[in-house]
């Protein structure tokens, strides 16, 4: 299974899969309710505050990053919503340059979930930007860290 826990970037694209120890519906819950999002969106020693969240087309999710010394408003624009296999948003930046399209596809692989995300940036020199500004490349590896390991916590209360 390790094969499917890769990064890799193509020119203005970069894409994470994850295999996930957890069913697909329970993923995409953990994906789409306020509730579980805050408990693991973003980068190790950040946390998230929701002041909105509406997963349909068209609709937001309006929400502060907090870390670093720092809040840091996010604000996303849901594009598609197909339960319980794809996401994709829009994520607007600080200015038009650097808004950025993600798609989050989740497959079922057996009683587990692969997630494949996949960034679509304006340039690739905006990621290099980002990642010299903010490290954006292991701020999203250690998100997807932080997700795997809610799972796992989530899982564990099961027992």
């Amino acid at each position: 299974m390790e094969k499917y826990n890769t990064f890799k970037q193509e020119e203005n694209i970069l894409i994470h899969t994850r295999i996930l120890d957890a069913p697909r519906n329970l993923v995409w819950e953990v994906w789409t309710t306020p509730a579980h999002l805050k408990e693991w969106w973003g980068p190790d020693g950040f946390s998230l505050t929701i002041k909105s969240m509406n997963v349909e087309p068209g609709k937001i999710l309006d929400s502060i990053m907090h870390g670093w010394g720092q809040d840091w408003d996010s604000k996303i624009e849901y594009l598609e919503v197909i339960k319980p296999s794809l996401l994709s948003y829009i994520h607007f930046g600080e200015s038009e340059d650097y808004n950025f399209t993600v798609s989050v596809l989740f497959e079922e692989v057996g009683e587990k979930t692969l997630l494949t995300m996949k960034s679509v940036f304006k340039s690739k020199a905006i990621i290099e930007e980002l990642n010299r500004k903010v490290n954006a490349i292991e701020g999203s590896k250690q998100t997807l860290n932080r997700l795997e390991n809610y799972i796992k916590i989530l899982d564990s209360n099961k027992s």
